[in-house]
């Protein structure tokens, strides 16, 4: 109780930079865990996050090729090839082709879309959109009236003065007998603000609309303004893996086509925020743990230093060094570990909402786990240990003749 309360005493009697020395504790501590907490993320992000995306693999002919693109019967045949490996997928697909509409005041080279399911919405070869007047597309590809619907861009609905629930009629340019009037279900913009002109001319629709005109049999993909796209949805990075080496051996030469993951890619994408900001935490907790040594040693040294009288006295009177010592190293105790503690808290506090709200995690996990916590309460005990060594060696390396050395370099 005797050393606890000398302890005390002298905290209260130096405040301020007993308060120093408190606050860089806590700083020191709040700030490392913050940024061990995104390094994890990113980790994590590189690591399992990647491992459990689900992948879409797409082909398409080299650029630098004169490949022609992948039709249905060369999609039909690499799809029966894969089932012999066991490979589990999902298939999703969008087909373009020209169509003329009938019932619209401009002229234009409007091109009909069908897309297979919301699933490939992501994947679209102008970006996402989004419905801003009417419903998104209706995969059954009828109301309850039997009329199909599309969708049709905001500056042609705006050139046509065209409304939701208006009707128009499509008319395959192939085939002029194969007509179908559909309703303008819905009225889009583009997330991406920079398109060509071609994209706000494209209509959007469920595929049986454009089975149903006949559009995937008029021409072949690769044709002028006829294009497919078909996407292999796998459970995870590791099964893309495995059908890419599949397709190369069953003949897609990697000479003419490429496979690739637009899935991956998005995620990559909104992934790399947090790449660069571990990168910066990982400086910053250098940084912050040399800048924050640095004013401990400083507090430190001011805590120790001109006290060798207060140490001789207190041998003089009979107080034992290792009493004593006990005591110095306890001043640092009384400090340092408070602020660790509530450091800890503090960091565990503010992690989950300011990287929820710097980064955009999807489902990765952005609270301090214990493992990390428990971590940084080890490093920092250990911290704490050093510290009050030093205080208690500096009792140990005191000799009692340094006092009268003092005395008489002071009467001097």
């Amino acid at each position: 109780m005797f050393v606890l309360k000398n302890a005390w005493l002298t905290i209260r009697r130096h405040l301020a930079r007993s308060l120093v020395f408190f606050l860089a504790c806590l700083v020191v501590t709040a700030l490392t865990l913050v940024g061990a907490t995104v390094v994890k993320i990113d980790r994590t992000a590189r690591t399992s996050g990647y491992e459990a995306q689900t992948a879409d693999a797409v082909i398409t002919p080299r650029k630098e090729s004169k490949a022609k693109p992948l039709g249905w019967e060369e999609y039909s045949k690499y799809a029966q090839q894969l089932q012999t490996t066991g490979l589990q997928y999902k298939a999703y697909f969008t087909e373009t082709s020209q169509i003329n509409v009938q019932g619209l005041t401009t002229n234009g080279d409007f091109s009909l879309q069908g897309i297979s399911s919301k699933d490939a919405e992501p994947s679209l070869p102008y970006g996402t959109f989004t419905v801003d007047k009417g419903k998104g597309i209706d995969y059954n590809s009828q109301d309850s009236s039997g009329v199909q619907s599309v969708l049709i861009s905001e500056k042609t609905a705006q050139a046509n003065t065209v409304k939701v629930g208006d009707r128009v009629t499509l008319v395959n340019p192939f085939k002029t007998d194969m007509t179908t009037q559909v309703k303008v279900g819905g009225i889009y913009s583009y997330t991406r603000q920079s398109q060509p002109a071609t994209a706000y001319d494209t209509i959007y629709t469920g595929y049986p609309v454009f089975a149903n005109l006949e559009l995937d049999t008029a021409s072949k993909p690769g044709s002028k303004g006829h294009e497919l796209n078909v996407a292999f949805v796998l459970s995870s990075p590791s099964d893309y893996r495995k059908f890419t080496m599949s397709m190369r051996k069953n003949g897609l030469k990697e000479s003419k086509y490429d496979i690739s993951s637009p899935s991956l890619a998005r995620y990559e994408q909104k992934m790399q925020p947090v790449h660069q900001a571990a990168d910066q935490a990982r400086m910053a907790i250098i940084l912050v743990s040399v800048l924050g040594g640095l004013v401990l040693l400083a507090c430190l040294a001011l805590m120790l230093k001109p006290r060798g009288n207060e140490i001789g006295m207190a041998m003089t009177i009979g107080i034992h060094k290792v009493r004593l010592g006990w005591q110095f190293a306890l001043e640092t105790l009384l400090l340092s570990l408070p602020g660790m503690v509530l450091g800890l808290g503090l960091g565990t506090l503010i992690s989950r909402p300011l990287i929820r709200a710097r980064f955009d995690l999807g489902k990765l996990a952005v609270s301090s786990d214990i493992s990390l916590v428990w971590r940084m309460a080890l490093i920092g005990l250990a911290v704490c240990a050093v510290m009050a060594l030093a205080a208690a060696i500096r009792v140990a390396v005191f000799r009692t003749s340094q006092l009268y050395t003092n005395d008489l370099e002071e009467q001097a």
